[in-house]
């Protein structure tokens, strides 16, 4: 059997509430639960080795856009510094 999780997003209408309002609220709660997501993601089966495969690949990209953003934060740092070493010099002259 596999693992199943509660896939119900349940929303109780507040009194006077616009029934606009509550499905937007049930839409929010189903994005936050990615319900739609798992559904999606359990329409086939996928054989461990290919999800182990997946979630290898996705922490690869995580990791080289982290240290992509690393490397952009340094040289904006630098520039930075750089910049106000400039206007200290340019107020001494």
């Amino acid at each position: 059997m596999s693992k199943s999780k509660n896939l119900h997003a349940k929303v109780v209408p507040k009194k006077g509430e616009p029934f606009e309002r509550m499905v937007k609220r049930f839409l929010k709660k189903v994005k936050k639960e990615r319900v739609i997501e798992q559904v999606k993601d359990r329409r086939y089966y996928e054989k461990p080795s290919v999800t182990k495969k997946k979630e290898k690949l996705a922490g690869i990209a995580r990791w080289k856009k982290f240290e992509a953003d690393k490397k952009k934060k340094e040289t904006l740092k630098e520039a930075n510094y750089n910049k106000r070493v400039d206007n200290n010099k340019r107020r001494e002259d």
